[in-house]
């Protein structure tokens, strides 16, 4: 099975547009189509996010779906602190994520903040790359 991480774009997005692309990968994470990985750090950055009064999400929608990727998702322990990302340094928190889980993708709406085409092994990927390499492998409705 596929190993993933999510950039918090992917998430937010996901929360933002229930039909869009970015919240079929996280349905897919959360149903278990692929491995989700998260890590502590990255689970606060995904809730701090979203909780920006501009993405006018209620509290109650926020738990809710930190409650559904705290249960689906796997926990990491990063052991390496990364400092190699400087456009977004909260970044860093999603490579040391992928290093620890060896995921097979990172998944981002912003790939100019990750200046390779891969990490460590890992593809980085935007959703709509993810879905055109994988679609056939994982039945995706749509």
């Amino acid at each position: 099975m596929l190993k993933v991480v999510y950039d918090t774009n992917v998430i937010v997005s996901a929360a933002l547009k229930e039909e869009s692309l970015p919240a079929l990968l996280l349905s897919l994470g959360l149903e278990g189509k692929v491995r989700f990985f998260v890590s502590l750090a990255l689970v606060q950055e995904y809730q701090k996010v979203l909780e920006r009064p501009q993405f006018k999400l209620g509290h109650k929608e926020i738990m809710e779906l930190m409650e559904k990727i705290n249960q689906k998702a796997i926990m990491v322990n990063p052991t390496k602190e990364l400092d190699i990302l400087k456009a977004d340094k909260s970044d860093n928190r999603i490579l040391e994520c992928a290093l620890k889980a060896k995921v097979d993708f990172i998944i981002t709406g912003n790939k100019k903040h990750f200046p390779y085409e891969e990490f460590e092994g890992s593809k980085i990927v935007t959703p709509r790359e993810f879905i055109s390499k994988i679609g056939k492998e994982i039945k995706v409705k749509g």
